[in-house]
C-alpha cells in the first residue's frame, strides 16, 4: 500500500492537484484528505495520519527532520474512510460495510483495541541520516 500527504503536502504541489481533487469529490464523493491521502490506522511507514498540526521531530544528533516509521493509532478508521481503507476481508459481503463481530460490534475499527487520549495516536520515528539510527515520539489526540 502506497500512501500521500494530506497536511504534510508541499505548499507548491497543493494548488496544482486543488481542481482534480475537486473534479474527484464531484464525481465519487471521494475527500483526497479523507479517503486518499494517508492510510489510517497502525502501520509501518507511510506518512502519519495526524490527528493535530505535524510534529516531525527534528535528530537529536544531526538536526534533520527524522522520518516516520511506525504509527499506533487507536482507531484503523474513522467514519467513512471506510469506503476506501477497509479491507475487503472486514467487509459484509452484501453491504460493502464494515462486518459485525460475534458480539455485534465493529472488531476492524479498532483491532489493538487502544486509546490514545481521545482516539488519538502514537507516531514513532527514526533518524536514517545517523548510523545509530536515533528514534523520536510523538503522540496527539483529538
Amino acid at each position: 500500500m502506497v500512501d500521500y500527504p494530506s497536511w504534510d503536502m508541499p505548499e507548491e504541489v497543493s494548488p496544482a492537484l486543488r481542481v482534480r481533487m475537486e473534479e474527484l469529490k464531484g464525481r465519487t464523493g471521494l475527500r483526497y484528505s479523507y479517503h486518499l491521502a494517508e492510510a489510517p490506522g497502525v502501520k509501518l511507514g507511510g506518512y502519519p495520519g495526524w490527528t493535530q498540526e505535524p510534529c516531525w521531530p527534528d535528530c537529536p544528533t544531526c538536526g534533520r527532520t527524522m522520518d516516520h516509521l511506525l504509527t499506533v493509532s487507536s482507531w484503523d478508521y474513522d467514519g467513512l474512510p471506510y469506503r476506501t481503507w477497509l479491507p475487503l476481508e472486514d467487509r459484509d459481503s452484501e453491504t460493502g460495510e464494515e462486518r459485525r463481530d460475534a458480539t455485534g460490534g465493529h472488531g476492524a475499527h479498532s483491532p489493538a483495541q487502544v486509546m490514545f487520549g481521545d482516539a488519538g495516536g502514537v507516531y514513532i520515528f527514526e533518524c536514517r541520516s545517523c548510523p545509530d539510527r536515533p528514534v523520536a515520539h510523538y503522540w496527539d489526540c483529538s
